[in-house]
């Protein structure tokens, strides 16, 4: 079946991985000057490795996402972080814009690897149309 491709599955995970990073990281952006608040951050290959492994969610239901998933539970705090302002907060912007910019090229990279593997699959039915 098409949606059993392990490639596709990858792809999937990568990009709900990229996702949370890109609501994690809006969020240590939107807290840059509240008060003792600590920049959170997704551990992108750890959390990957470790759904290469479980490459299925399980579901209920097909809207649904299992809430035990370790993927959602995976977002740590930055704690060791040596510049940390006078009132307790260690989101730097600069370094939150930079992981923004990477996060939206890598998103933009599993998209059109993603695409590319449609369009195999769009050539191959194709292909078979015609015999």
């Amino acid at each position: 079946m098409l949606f059993d491709d392990s490639v596709i599955s990858f792809i999937k995970n990568a990009l709900d991985i990229t996702s949370l990073r890109q609501n994690i990281i809006a969020s240590n952006i939107a807290n840059a000057d509240t008060p003792n608040y600590k920049a959170k951050h997704v551990p992108f290959k750890n959390i990957l490795n470790e759904q290469s492994e479980n490459i299925k969610l399980k579901t209920n239901d097909a809207k649904h996402i299992d809430k035990d998933n370790h993927m959602f539970h995976s977002v740590q705090s930055s704690e060791n972080d040596y510049l940390i302002k006078n009132d307790n907060n260690n989101v730097k912007l600069d370094k939150e814009m930079t992981l923004l910019a990477k996060n939206t090229i890598l998103v933009n990279a599993l998209t059109a690897f993603e695409k590319y593997k449609f369009n195999q699959y769009k050539d191959i039915i194709s292909s078979t149309r015609n015999i």
